[in-house]
């Protein structure tokens, strides 16, 4: 045994003794990589003392094998990792002293000391280990040599050699492998040298998530400067390498090692058409603006188009909510000659007291500008953009809002007529408790002022409104109700009587208009009630309990017919969707300009078959309306078209049957008794399995019976498939097609669609625990308004390649948002990343 210090001499009998151990007040190592390594040394003048056993792990780089991980870990575990870094598992000191252990130590009257044979080192819960080390007291430095290696629950460094200064609390490693567990990454560097707390600058340097002896991608960087406080990695002459091949070259690269937003570029994206070439290539750049605001400007080269420009701006603000402004700007398209644009504004936020508010504002250059640039904001694409502000106040059973309203109709091509009234303002006043067992009473108030353009150049030619079509007004809407709403464990019972009030002043009539009366007051009442029981029974079957339950409702509701209404706008009302749920609504109309004369009775049965461990396995449902008279009131104005005389509805059917937790098959039906034929008929199935596989086919039919030719027409016929399977861990296969199934009579002058593949995805998926990669291939119809063209869609192919670094980013055609837009479940999926 060398020479130690007398004190252990006496302390522990040499026979005994194979370690050698020190224990030093004072501070000797305050953080890691991750809190920047300081080590200073202790006073050679304080006592040594034996230590205890230190409990630290001796995997490299703190990183185990799958079979050495318990079970829970492998299960969180996807097939394709080999294993997993674990946080260092130390037995923390219970001071700030500092403990050190080596087979052979000396210490001079200097106060140098030399160690040798498993050097140890430990202070609080870090911990370093050497072949050899020296500590030169009156210099403040230390050296250490062979193997080694610092461990912390923050990081994990080895390396040949490292030195440590007390002066300016700088720690070097030298040749040396670093990682951080919490955080899944590592890397290697000629030169590791640590700063203040947090930061740590790297020479010859590389950085990975991939696993220990899998260096599938790394970025190699001359510099390399980490600092976990802001969550921020930058680098300087970097390469991102695949399979240690250079493959990119970046002089300066800013990246995230947190969940910290900073200022740099983003994932670039592109997407390539049939011939290869670059349809559509984006180089986002992130703008860290301050804590509230942020902003993303985007770049990208439209093949045959140009340089298109789009900016996203948001921000947060005490008063004002949340935000977001998104514009885009094309200077010249190449193809069209003209200068494109979009700008889309929302706005929303809490004002206090139940106050809210919401806001949005869309102009678009042309019709055509969505199909066209595929903006990446989420922009309403219905034909009418809506310019909308509300101010809400909810207080209670209390509601209040404000609201105005304008639209831009961005298909020149609608007439003056079919376009809508702007809401220039809207003021709701409601009163609507929620009261069971007891007397209800509601009110609702509202007072709208409707207005549309009464000239238009559409087609080059103007078009100008008149006679009833150019009638504008004011309107006051008053519908009050008493209810005495009932329910039981058994039923319910929900009587209800209600006044529906509608006074008008219109305006802007013209000389045609001399029998029109412009100030109108009118109003009608609505009684209703609504019952239903429920039944249940047990009963097993192979081998399952099972509950079912028998659900009969009756509807019944009576409305007095209101003559005049067809001298008045239709400004705001519509056909109520026509669903099972709709039997029971007691409407024909939604909006305020229309009241619908009732007398009718709703019938409908529900049944389920329910599963003792919850799973509704399965619903069925159907029901009709019986009309006591026809029913008079339309939605055109000007003169009542015919009267509705059947004396029925179509029956509505619902059905849906869920063999498991994974499948679902389903089927709606709408049936026209009198015409025998299905008005609206849809098909489905569903799968969402484990594996993350997703699978859904749907058929989706919409009739129409004409009374002229007695034909039944189809106006939609669709297939739409789509499936997502993943047939490993790393393998999946990805496919999905919307078909139309529509027979077209050729000698009629419908415009047909160019194909019958309105949309179609095929392509794959591979990933490990390194990256990912989605090859896709994409063919839509969009469109086509040009009413020179022959047909009703365009025809578009292309090839879209997403590559993803796992913890690091993704380049390629944002294939992620596709799939999800169109498979169902997709977004569910259980996903891998760092």
């Amino acid at each position: 045994m060398t020479q130690i210090c007398p004190y252990i001499q006496r302390l522990v009998p040499a026979f005994l003794r194979r370690t050698a151990t020190l224990q030093l007040p004072g501070t000797l190592f305050g953080g890691a990589l991750v809190s920047a390594v300081v080590l200073l040394p202790a006073r050679a003048e304080e006592p040594f003392s034996a230590a205890p056993s230190i409990n630290t792990s001796t995997h490299p780089l703190s990183w185990y094998d799958r079979t050495e991980l318990n079970e829970e870990e492998q299960q969180a575990l996807p097939e394709f990792c080999s294993g997993n870094y674990r946080i260092p598992a130390i037995t923390a000191l219970d001071s700030d002293r500092i403990e050190a252990e080596a087979d052979n130590s000396t210490l001079n009257k200097n106060g140098d000391t030399e160690m040798s044979g498993d050097v140890l080192l430990q202070q609080q819960d870090r911990v370093l280990r050497a072949d050899r080390a020296s500590w030169y007291q009156s210099r403040g430095y230390g050296e250490f040599h062979g193997n080694v290696s610092l461990q912390a629950p923050q990081v994990v460094l080895q390396g040949e050699s490292a030195s440590i200064s007390q002066n300016d609390g700088e720690v070097h490693f030298y040749d040396a492998e670093y990682s951080v567990p919490e955080r899944h990454f590592r890397g290697s560097a000629g030169h590791i040298e640590t700063l203040e707390a947090g930061q740590i600058n790297l020479t010859d340097a590389t950085f990975t998530f991939c696993e220990p002896g899998q260096n599938d991608w790394d970025l190699a960087a001359s510099e390399l400067h980490l600092d976990q406080n802001k969550g921020i990695g930058s680098a300087w002459h970097t390469r991102v390498r695949v399979a240690e091949v250079p493959v990119l070259y970046i002089p300066y690269y800013r990246f995230p090692i947190g969940d910290q937003r900073m200022t740099g570029f983003l994932d670039p994206k592109f997407t390539l058409n049939e011939f290869g070439q670059a349809e559509d290539i984006q180089l986002p750049f992130y703008w860290n603006i301050a804590a509230n605001a942020d902003a993303t400007i985007v770049p990208h080269h439209i093949l045959d188009r140009g340089m298109l420009w789009e900016t996203q701006l948001r921000h947060k603000t005490r008063w004002l909510g949340d935000g977001e402004l998104n514009y885009g700007y094309l200077n010249k398209d190449a193809t069209e000659g003209e200068e494109r644009w979009l700008v889309n504004y929302q706005q929303s936020g809490q004002l206090g007291a139940g106050w809210q508010h919401r806001w949005v504002y869309n102009n678009i250059s042309d019709k055509d500008y969505l199909s066209d640039m595929s903006p990446t904001a989420a922009v309403d694409r219905t034909t009418h953009l809506p310019r909308r502000g509300q101010i809400l106040w909810d207080q209670d059973s209390w509601h209040f809002d404000i609201t105005a309203e304008s639209f831009q109709t961005i298909d020149e091509t609608i007439a003056l007529g079919n376009r809508p009234y702007r809401r220039l303002p809207q003021l709701n006043l409601s009163y609507q408790p929620l009261v069971i067992n007891a007397l209800q009473i509601q009110q609702r108030l509202q007072t709208t002022r409707f207005t549309r353009e009464d000239e238009a150049i559409i087609n080059d030619s103007e078009q100008t409104l008149s006679g009833f079509a150019a009638l504008n007004g004011d309107r006051l809407l008053s519908d009050t109700s008493i209810a005495y709403p009932l329910e039981w464990p058994f039923g319910f019972l929900r009587p209800k009587a209600e006044y529906r009030q509608r006074t008008y002043n219109l305006t802007n009539a013209d000389d045609t208009l001399t029998d029109t009366e412009l100030d109108v007051s009118q109003g009608t009442g609505r009684y209703s009630v609504d019952a239903g029981l429920f039944f249940e029974r047990e009963f097993n079957w192979f081998g399952s309990d099972y509950q079912q339950t028998l659900e009969p409702r009756l509807f019944w509701v009576k409305s007095p017919y209101l003559a005049g209404q067809d001298q008045i706008p239709n400004f705001d009302s519509t056909k109520t969707t026509v669903t099972y749920a709709s039997l029971f609504n007691g409407d024909r109309f939604t909006g305020g300009d229309r009241l619908a004369d009732l007398d009718q009775i709703s019938a409908g049965l529900t049944t389920r078959f329910i599963r003792d461990d919850g799973l509704e396995q399965f619903r069925a449902s159907a029901g009709r309306i019986w009309y006591n008279k026809d029913r008079l009131v339309q939605l055109s104005g000007s003169a009542i078209p015919d009267a509705d005389t059947q004396a029925t509805s179509s029956t509505l059917g619902e059905v849906e049957w869920n063999p498991d937790e994974k499948w679902s098959l389903y089927h709606t039906l709408e049936w026209d008794t009198y015409e025998d034929f299905a008005r609206q008929r849809r098909y489905g199935v569903r799968f969402e399995g484990l594996n993350n596989r997703f699978l859904n086919v749907a058929t989706n039919t919409v009739q129409s019976y004409n009374n002229t030719t007695d034909k039944v027409l189809t106006s939609t016929k669709q297939l739409d498939a789509g499936f997502f399977w993943s047939l490993t861990d790393r393998w999946a296969l990805v496919g999905r097609q919307l078909r139309d199934l529509r027979t077209y009579d050729s000698n009629s002058s419908e415009k047909r669609p160019v194909s019958p593949v309105l949309e179609s995805l095929a392509g794959f998926e591979y990933q490990n625990c390194c990256w990912r990669v989605q090859m896709l291939y994409r063919e839509s119809s969009p469109k086509d308004t040009d009413a020179d063209a022959e047909f009703s869609t365009d025809k578009r192919y292309g090839f879209m390649l997403s590559i993803q670094l796992k913890g690091l980013g993704s380049f390629g055609s944002g294939t992620d948002d596709i799939i999800s837009e169109g498979i169902t479940g997709y977004s569910r999926r259980q996903y891998h990343d760092y």
